[in-house]
């Protein structure tokens, strides 16, 4: 019975692996040959499709060489739903043939890490290595998330809902200045000069890194800001910024400083108050009602955390790190928008009932 599962899993896990790297193993190999190479031998591309699929998992590496020497953290969110749709799929799979959903989860997770980690050893070498450290929670997490099928609860259903119509006003608002730019973004294009192949691949990874500038468009219009490199921070308020890389997405960056989109908080303190009245309004004691709160709150600002720790990192040089979100300033604005939404909720029909009594 032990052996039949670990088989049928296994069998999954390595087609929900295989369905990614193939597709990737094709463009390395495609570019390798039409750029030319010194050498005979194809084991750098197909290293290289690994690295890219240890990539759509968020897996930070290390790389040291003689060119670039440095740490690369900053990962496109959006590749994860490659990841994610193949072993939802793998796994739904899996379930159907051995009917026990627990022991099919079970099974698939322990084979998915263990194909991860011989496919990560196998690929490493003197020159790339990665971050275990780091890897391996984000897995976990990515492996949870895509083989669970219990329906999200309200306490985790309301945090992730703010987060999400935030995010896409956010990305909205991103889309308006990168369109208002559209110059130079198209400038920037000219100056890379990609060709065919590596226009075709550049859009695709600034389509991936969409999630990424959209939490930091939320980052600067919640008055957190972001870093683009080091000794660099965009806010409302703040502007320190000489350059930035020749990357046409980055077109819609802020020139200057622009204190008046800090009102977009009200936003987060409206969508917080909303909540929180919903809450309130279960049919419950005072105490439950008071936890309820509280856990939603607490919940809110882990959320809005994780979500920075993913979206940031470094981007192998000295001088391209930090990019991204800083989750602790991030956290303060959440939880300070919050705990004011709850300070407003309970100060208003005090001081209500305060005129009523007067009146």
């Amino acid at each position: 019975m032990v052996a039949r599962n670990f088989y049928v899993t296994l069998q999954q896990v390595i087609r929900s692996v295989l369905i990614i790297i193939f597709p990737i193993a094709f463009i390395t190999l495609f570019a390798w040959a039409t750029a030319g190479s010194t050498y005979g031998t194809t084991s750098d591309p197909m290293r290289a499709a690994v690295w890219l699929w240890l990539g759509t998992h968020l897996t930070p590496f290390n790389i040291l060489s003689n060119e670039v020497n440095g740490y690369l953290s900053y990962l496109p969110i959006g590749a994860v739903i490659f990841p994610w749709l193949a072993i939802k799929n793998g796994f739904n799979r899996a379930n159907e043939t051995l009917g026990n959903r627990k022991t099919s989860r079970a099974y698939f997770i322990v084979n998915y890490l263990l194909l991860y980690t011989i496919l990560a050893l196998v690929s490493i070498n003197s020159q790339v290595k990665i971050d275990w450290l780091r890897s391996m929670p984000i897995l976990l997490i990515i492996l949870i998330m895509a083989t669970s099928t219990k329906r999200i609860e309200n306490l985790i259903k309301l945090p992730f809902s703010m987060f999400l119509v935030l995010l896409g006003i956010s990305g909205l608002v991103f889309t308006l200045s990168l369109a208002l730019n559209f110059t130079t973004a198209k400038n920037l294009t000219i100056v890379i000069q990609p060709g065919i192949l590596g226009g075709i691949l550049l859009v695709l990874l600034q389509v991936l890194y969409l999630p990424n500038l959209f939490f930091a468009t939320l980052s600067y219009l919640l008055g957190a800001g972001f870093s683009l490199g080091r000794e660099t921070y965009i806010s409302p308020f703040v502007f320190e910024l000489s350059e930035i890389p020749a990357i046409p997405v980055l077109a819609a960056l802020p020139t200057d400083k622009h204190s008046w989109l800090a009102l977009f908080t009200i936003c987060l303190l409206a969508i917080g108050m909303v909540n929180i009245n919903l809450i309130k309004r279960v049919k419950l004691d005072t105490r439950s009602s008071r936890q309820l709160k509280i856990r939603f709150i607490a919940i809110s600002i882990i959320f809005f955390a994780l979500a920075s720790w993913l979206s940031s990192g470094s981007l192998l040089s000295e001088n391209m790190s930090p990019v991204g979100v800083n989750p602790l300033i991030m956290s303060a604005v959440v939880a300070g928008q919050l705990l004011l939404a709850l300070l407003l909720l309970y100060t208003f029909p005090l001081l209500f009932k305060k005129k009523v009594k007067q009146g």
